[in-house]
């Protein structure tokens, strides 16, 4: 697994870049054994921006991930760097999740229909 990342207007420092690298690990390690670990790339974008109806800075934080069959995507926008980057492990969990359910799902399916295919030819 590589992880790479990235930052736009911000400086990445190592605690960051530390921080951010482990909560991507932690939101993978669920799922990688079902996976490749070579071919799965990371790529993380940390961003200031300033929003224009509030004030102060406003962080947001995205990663895409290719490796896998279909690319997954996730973005998080908080007043707090850190507090999004771990909503962003949150949602990238959760749309691994998603796309391995329907993946269970669709399998079920055509298990089910073999199932029926079998059972009307006897």
């Amino acid at each position: 697994m590589n992880i790479k990342i990235k930052g736009v207007e911000i400086e990445i420092t190592e605690a960051l870049q530390n921080y951010a690298e482990k909560r991507m690990s932690e939101a993978l390690e669920k799922f990688i054994n079902s996976f490749n670990e070579k071919n799965i790339f990371v790529e993380v974008e940390l961003s200031k921006t300033n929003n224009r109806q509030s004030s102060g800075e406003i962080y947001k934080s995205s990663v895409r991930i290719t490796g896998f069959k279909k690319k997954i995507f996730a973005e998080s926008v908080k007043d707090d760097l850190y507090a999004s980057i771990d909503e962003l492990k949150d949602k990238l969990e959760e749309n691994i999740s998603e796309m391995k359910d329907k993946k269970r799902t669709l399998s079920h399916k055509m298990a089910l229909n073999f199932k029926k295919l079998f059972k009307k030819e006897e």
